[in-house]
C-alpha cells in the first residue's frame, strides 16, 4: 500500500511539475496508467530472459507522446529498466518508439493498444529480429 501511495505521489508531481497543474485524469486517458503482463523473450540463445513487465504511463503534455518508465519484477518486487518515449498513433492506436544502444544498435518497440485495457507489443532489434513479445493490461 505505501508503495502505491508513493507511485500516486509521483505521478501527480510529475503532472504539476510539467503540466503546470493541468494534470490529465488517467482514467480518461487510454494509455496513461501502470500497465503489467509479461514480456516473452524470442531468441532463446541470447541474454534476454523471460520477466513479468510493469510499465508506468504519462502524458506528455501538448504532445501525442507518452514516457514509459518501463521495469520488470525481480524476487517479487519493481526494478528500473529504464524510461522511454512512445508516440501515440490516434488511427491505428499505436505507440512506437526507437532506443539507440550505446554500440550503435537499434531497436524498435510497437505496442498496438486494444479496447483501451490491453497493449500487445514486439521488440525489435538489429532491424529485423523480434525479440521480444510483450502482452500487457492496464491496472
Amino acid at each position: 500500500m505505501q508503495k502505491r501511495l508513493i507511485q500516486l505521489f509521483l505521478v501527480v508531481a510529475f503532472c504539476l511539475v510539467y503540466s503546470r497543474g493541468t494534470c490529465q485524469n488517467t482514467t480518461d486517458d487510454p494509455i496513461a496508467g501502470t500497465w503489467k503482463g509479461t514480456s516473452i523473450c524470442q531468441v532463446k540463445d541470447s541474454p534476454c530472459h523471460d520477466e513479468i513487465a510493469i510499465y508506468h504511463a504519462i502524458k506528455i503534455p501538448g504532445q501525442k507522446s507518452y514516457k514509459f518508465q518501463m521495469n520488470k519484477m525481480v524476487n517479487g518486487k519493481e526494478e528500473e529498466m529504464g524510461p522511454l518515449v512512445f508516440l501515440y498513433n490516434d488511427t491505428s492506436k499505436t505507440l512506437t518508439a526507437v532506443n539507440q544502444a550505446r554500440n550503435g544498435s537499434k531497436s524498435f518497440w510497437k505496442f498496438t493498444v486494444k479496447d483501451n485495457k490491453t497493449i500487445h507489443g514486439t521488440l525489435t532489434i538489429d532491424g529485423n529480429t523480434l525479440y521480444r513479445v510483450i502482452d500487457l493490461h492496464k491496472e
